[in-house]
């Protein structure tokens, strides 16, 4: 009896002896950073203290606490990072049901793939909530791609009728290529780019090849409207080269100051030449017309100053005449009234006769002052 006891006993010492050996080893449970490694690690040590027996003393139970407490700290990290998990596909969830939402389905569907690839290495928060959780993003994933899907179906429907739409301003593109209305067809042209900006796409199948044999036909016609207006330039640099040697000219002959008929009709003959020359382009035709007509104010300014000047003159001279043929005629009158005077008590009719004729020639030089007076007296008052 006594025996047995000892040997209870020494076994009751050896198995406290293992428990203390295993509650050391459970400390180094929080060197291990890999947790399946942890997990491992925890069930062997599990598996060992169970081998050790049970006993029912206060140091054995005091060991048993402490045992599980280390192992309990596996358990702990292993909430810790299942909440991580958790955490982190929330966000993915949030992420994916923000994104089924988007109507750019190129990125969107970027988004996604990104999202499920950082799902797969998201790790495990337990069977259960990972279904749950996988159960939400997946939804959210679904109802993106049957929205994108009905999308696409609809695409189809707006790229056939974005290619009809498309294939006819072809046509009509084409109908317009050779014509030479350039402003009026210029402006249709921009009518057909408005119209086929807002065809839409017709899909990348078609697209590149209906706006090749659309900008086809549109550059033929810009580049023969181009080759017109460069020669059309061309030959507004060339008028505009005449009309300012016209400028030249006229103002040379302005400076002279010299209003002759042979300069005035030199003036007019260099107007005349400035109408046949023709327009020279509105970027430069109102500015050199501009300074052709200055000169030519200037000149004929200057010619009225000379006219008006010179007919003063004339009528000047004119008056000058009138007043010596007036003293004229006030002193023939003088002299018939003599001549009258001497007739008085003549009684030779001879020398009355002679008198007589010599009055009427001076009454009929009268005349002809008179007549010469009124006549310039006419072309005072025109």
């Amino acid at each position: 009896m006594e025996k047995e006891f000892y040997e209870e006993y020494e076994d009751m010492e050896a198995g406290i002896d293992q428990k203390q050996a295993l509650v050391e080893e459970s400390k180094k449970v929080d060197e291990i950073e890999d947790f399946s490694e942890a997990v491992r690690f925890v069930n062997d040590l599990k598996k060992r203290w169970r081998k050790t027996g049970f006993g029912e003393s206060l140091a054995e139970e005091k060991l048993r606490e402490e045992f599980d407490a280390n192992i309990e700290k596996v358990y702990e990290k292993q909430k810790a990072l299942a909440q991580k998990v958790v955490d982190v596909k929330e966000a993915l969830i949030k992420e994916a049901e923000k994104t089924s939402l988007s109507d750019d389905f190129k990125k969107a569907t970027e988004k996604m793939t990104s999202l499920m690839d950082q799902w797969k290495v998201s790790g495990n928060a337990g069977k259960k909530t990972d279904d749950e959780l996988w159960e939400r993003f997946n939804a959210a994933r679904q109802k993106f791609y049957d929205r994108k899907h009905a999308n696409w179906e609809n695409r189809t429907v707006q790229f056939e009728n974005a290619k009809k739409v498309k294939e006819d301003l072809i046509e009509k593109a084409k109908s317009l290529q050779d014509s030479e209305e350039w402003q009026k067809t210029s402006a249709k042209y921009k009518e057909l780019m408005d119209a086929w900006k807002a065809a839409g796409n017709a899909g990348r199948e078609f697209d590149d090849d209906l706006w090749n044999a659309f900008n086809e036909a549109r550059q033929k016609f810009y580049a023969k409207r181009n080759e017109f207006y460069e020669k059309l330039h061309a030959e507004h640099d060339e008028k505009y080269a005449e009309k300012q040697a016209l400028v030249k000219e006229a103002k040379s002959i302005a400076g002279l100051q010299e209003y002759t008929r042979e300069q005035t009709a030199m003036m007019k003959e260099l107007s005349n030449k400035w109408k046949s020359i023709g327009f020279c382009g509105k970027d430069k035709e109102d500015e050199i017309w501009n300074e052709f007509r200055g000169v030519m104010d200037e000149y004929f300014a200057g010619l009225k100053s000379a006219s008006e000047k010179r007919r003063a003159n004339w009528r000047d001279h004119m008056a000058e005449i009138i007043s010596r043929k007036e003293e004229q005629i006030a002193n023939q009158k003088r002299q018939i009234k003599r001549l009258q005077d001497d007739m008085t008590g003549l009684v030779s009719e001879a020398t009355v006769a002679d008198l007589q004729d010599q009055v009427e020639d001076k009454e009929d030089f009268i005349k002809q002052l008179e007549q010469e007076i009124e006549d310039i007296e006419k072309k005072l008052a025109e």
